[in-house]
């Protein structure tokens, strides 16, 4: 009797364990970065808007989204503004939107602003906390100019599964007076960091300047 005990048992628990393992790979992991620097941290409003009503509002059970912000130095835990993973419980999961939702106008109101850009930094920050989530769609959001100036002293290099199996979108690129004055200049820029995250894994690169565009990648990516 206690071997069949035994048995069923073990049946039970591969079964949650097959389980668990299936719910996964239909999870999303999102990490989304905003650029605080230079003229780009006026758009903190903007970014926290898109975030709430087309990331957050979009989010399913099992789902995770981590809130950073590109500074002088991002490879730093301390810029991880606010974090969650969505409860399977939906009255659970409300709360934790709606606290989520309030560290994101939190951060809209900040008029703190950094001197340099370091979005490499950012990046491999997101890295750790997207990997430890195990989730099959892992996904980097970048709001940003996407010109990077790092501060003196900061070294910043990727390795060539840096990114591996994680999607990458830049979001609202605002042009600078440079980028308008030769288009060829904001092509160029743009190009140099799909070759570099593609080149360290990365599944793909994308720039989406419509934010309906982000909920249906991410839908696609399940």
């Amino acid at each position: 009797m206690n071997r069949i005990l035994a048995f069923l048992l073990s049946i039970l628990a591969i079964s949650l364990l097959n389980g668990c393992s299936d719910s996964k790979a239909y999870e999303a992991a999102m990490c989304v970065l905003a650029d605080t620097s230079g003229t780009y941290a006026e758009e903190k409003k903007n970014i926290a808007s898109i975030t709430k009503s087309k990331i957050l509002a979009n989010m399913k059970a099992g789902d995770s989204m981590f809130f950073m912000r590109i500074d002088s130095n991002s490879y730093n835990e301390g810029d991880l503004i606010a974090s969650m993973t969505l409860d399977y419980i939906p009255s659970k999961a409300n709360k934790q939107k709606l606290i989520m939702a309030s560290e994101l106008d939190k951060f809209a109101k900040d008029k703190t602003k950094s001197r340099y850009t370091d979005i490499s930094g950012a990046m491999l920050n997101c890295t750790d906390f997207l990997n430890d989530t195990e989730s099959g769609n892992r996904l980097i959001i970048v709001f940003s100019d996407m010109k990077e100036e790092l501060k003196p002293g900061i070294k910043r290099s990727f390795t060539k599964d840096q990114f591996k199996n994680i999607h990458f979108i830049a979001m609202n690129v605002i042009k600078l007076k440079g980028d308008s004055a030769n288009p060829e200049v904001y092509r160029e820029k743009l190009g140099q960091w799909e070759k570099r995250t593609l080149a360290a894994g990365a599944l793909s690169f994308n720039v989406f300047n419509d934010m309906e565009k982000i909920p249906e990648f991410i839908e696609q990516l399940r």
